[in-house]
């Protein structure tokens, strides 16, 4: 098992945040043009507490995430979708999904 963290970095050390989250909530997935969307599906408290962290950011908004302990890799803040109802093994729970985009290093 391993946890994802992302980041909130706003210049000010008061308004930092970071999200630790258990990687059996997420999903990744690969879009072209360095763009990644992350999905999140799972309890409704727990996909509440995510949602409000990313609900916050502004577009382009630079998030750091840190996967597994790897390092942080920076990304910029593209959208993110409503939550939706859905069930996993007739349990209720909860989903979304954010979408991020790789921070392109100028030379």
């Amino acid at each position: 098992m391993s946890n994802i963290v992302f980041h909130r970095v706003s210049g000010s050390r008061r308004k930092d945040k970071s999200l630790d989250v258990d990687d059996k909530f997420i999903s990744l997935q690969n879009r072209r043009d360095r763009a990644m969307v992350v999905k999140f599906k799972g309890p409704e408290e727990k996909i509440m507490e995510i949602y409000h962290f990313f609900d916050g950011l502004d577009d382009m908004e630079t998030v750091p995430i840190d996967i597994d302990n790897t390092g942080p890799v920076e990304h910029y803040f593209r959208g993110i979708s409503p939550i939706k109802d859905d069930t996993d093994d007739g349990l209720p729970v909860k989903n979304f999904s954010v979408t991020l985009q790789l921070r392109r290093e100028l030379i």
